[in-house]
């Protein structure tokens, strides 16, 4: 009996052993099966609420991105901005789509059949207009604009937009049961199971063992690499013909600032190494745009026969500080201060604008960049160069965050850097102009930004004698000129020094101080010793030229010494 009991125990402790070997077998195969096991579960790719859109292989999932009106394709301007054009603009108050080119300027309003290109009449079929509360963009009249193709599949209710290439990568499966899938693994959802072998897929990018693509009807997805034939087909490359324009921009510049406060201001210095002369002839005066301007016919003649190319100054009244803001953000208003520069252009003949918007707020920046992208089509149009003044890169932000220097340099001929001003007049302690070595460093900083063929290295002409009493408050005394520097080392019979090094910076530039009255008296000289080593500057990092605030201030030596760091001339291009 005791033997027979042993058998079944026997027996009950192998059944669980085998049940138990049964169980975790079960479970590692249901474990593999899920691992290894493909997702077979289909997902709709389209919606059934709206026309769906693929943008360059993407679908947008934006509510109702896309719109038919009388058989036009209508965008959704949101959608336009974040995946075809980030720089077109709209003007809530005027509502106003403003679109814009290296050489175009089109200017629609909504619900309006005629548009304007740079500034004359377009004519639309359909006109932008607002939907559900969207704003809807015609975009047939701007393909070769935005180098986009565009087609509408009826039988899927999908608009699909591509960007033109010279080229088409294709594929087509040479497996059966190949699978379109949502990601790039075999348990992602399927949107289009077994492809078949004869259809024409378009390629976006192979990722290793997938490929991203689309389908012929605008569904795209990945497919796995293995079951592809994939080919590049050459397309007849799409130009866009247009007369080109002549303009002149010099190969080189040596630019000076001069003031010009009237009218009645007719003669002009001559100085045989500037070849861009920029007279402060314009101010934009109040918010809606106005300019009062200085320019006469004298001044202009007078500068010819001395060989200048001119490019008048345009600025804003630096002590107002919001009203340029006013003007940047109207597009009406923006278009009135071009529309002026532009007559005032044809009238004196000109030969390129500068602009200097200073005292500015963080939130000028973007239309700023936007007034800029309006202008200079326009004014190319008009063989005119377009040059913009701006602050270091990361200084404060009325005189420097306020300008977006990269879309800057992409949109002017030439960027003017403003390195100097390292202590400004209200400084509490007073200093420097512009110490070698932080004018070198902000040029790095520049150049990270702005490409070196279109930077102009700002150069300082004045130097500030800053006073400090006898409790040590610093201010201002004045501001001297390079004659009036050597003047008062004379008569105070001083004996500048030069500086090698302050603040832990290279200062490079003579110092010189004085007491008079129990008060401290302190200046950087800004001289032809100074000139030649910031102009250097410019040659060490191929800087397109230099530029001096202002022609006042030097005199011959300066200018002499300013070229010979620079090493150009008239005559001889950087290039050479």
């Amino acid at each position: 009996m005791k033997k027979l009991w042993k058998y079944v125990i026997l027996i009950i402790i192998l059944a669980a052993s085998a049940a138990a070997v049964f169980f975790a077998y079960d479970s590692v195969l249901n474990n593999v099966r899920e691992k290894y096991s493909p997702n077979t579960n289909l997902e709709k790719y389209f919606s059934d609420e709206y026309t769906d859109l693929v943008v360059n292989f993407h679908k947008v999932e934006y509510e109702k991105p896309v719109r038919i009106i009388n058989g036009e394709i209508l965008v959704r301007y949101e959608v336009i901005k974040q995946f075809i054009d980030p720089y077109i603009y709209y003007d809530e108050a005027r509502y106003k789509v403003i679109i814009t080119t290296k050489d175009r300027v089109v200017n629609m309003t909504e619900d309006s059949l005629v548009a304007e290109l740079n500034k004359k009449d377009l004519h639309l079929d359909t006109a932008s207009q607002r939907h559900d509360g969207y704003l809807y963009v015609p975009v047939s009249p701007f393909l070769y604009m935005w180098n986009i193709s565009v087609k509408y599949l009826e039988q899927n209710d999908i608009v699909i937009i591509e960007f033109l290439r010279n080229f088409d990568h294709t594929a087509t499966v040479n497996i059966a049961d190949a699978q379109l899938r949502k990601g790039p693994s075999i348990k992602e959802a399927v949107y289009v199971s077994n492809v078949p072998m004869d259809q024409v897929l378009y390629v976006n990018r192979v990722l290793g063992d997938w490929t991203y693509l689309m389908t012929s009807e605008g569904v795209a997805g990945y497919i796995e690499t293995k079951y592809l034939d994939i080919k590049v087909t050459s397309k007849q490359p799409v130009v866009v013909r247009y007369e080109q324009k002549k303009l002149y921009l010099p190969e080189y510049v040596v630019l000076s600032w001069h003031y010009v406060h009237s009218s009645s201001v007719t003669y002009v210095p001559y100085y045989a190494d500037v070849n861009v002369l920029s007279p402060t002839f314009f101010t934009v005066i109040d918010e809606k745009g106005n300019i009062a301007s200085s320019a006469s016919m004298k001044y202009m003649e007078n500068a010819r026969k001395r060989g200048y190319t001119v490019w008048p100054l345009i600025n804003n009244v630096f002590a107002k500080k919001g009203q340029i803001s006013e003007v940047l953000a109207d597009s009406e208003a923006r278009r009135h201060v071009i529309d002026q520069i532009l007559t005032y252009a044809y009238i004196y003949k000109f030969d390129g604008i500068n602009i200097d918007f200073e005292n500015l707020y963080l939130s000028d920046k973007d239309n700023l960049t936007q007034f800029m992208r309006e202008l200079v089509p326009l004014a190319h149009q008009m063989n005119l160069a377009v040059s913009i003044d701006v602050g270091v890169p990361g200084g404060s932000e009325a005189y420097s965050r306020c300008y977006d220097h990269e879309e800057l340099g992409k949109v002017a001929d030439y960027v003017m850097v403003m390195t100097y001003d390292q202590y400004w007049s209200a400084h509490e302690t007073g200093g420097s102009q512009a110490q070698l070595s932080w004018v070198e460093e902000n040029v790095g900083k520049t150049l990270k930004l702005i490409e070196p063929d279109k930077l102009v290295l700002g150069i300082p002409a004045y130097t500030r004698l800053w006073k400090t009493d006898s409790e040590g408050k610093v201010t201002l005394d004045k501001t001297l000129t390079a004659d009036q520097v050597v003047k008062l080392v004379e008569e105070k019979q001083l004996t500048p020094v030069w500086e090698e090094e302050r603040d832990g910076y290279i200062s490079g530039q003579y110092y010189i101080e004085y007491i008079e009255d129990g008060e401290l008296y302190r200046a950087w000289i800004e001289d032809d010793a100074s000139a030649r080593e910031k102009a250097a500057l410019a040659a060490k990092y191929n800087l397109r030229g230099v530029c001096i605030w202002m022609m006042s201030q030097t005199n011959k030596t300066v200018w002499e010494a300013i070229l010979e760091g620079f090493n150009a001339d008239v005559n001889q291009v950087i290039s050479d």
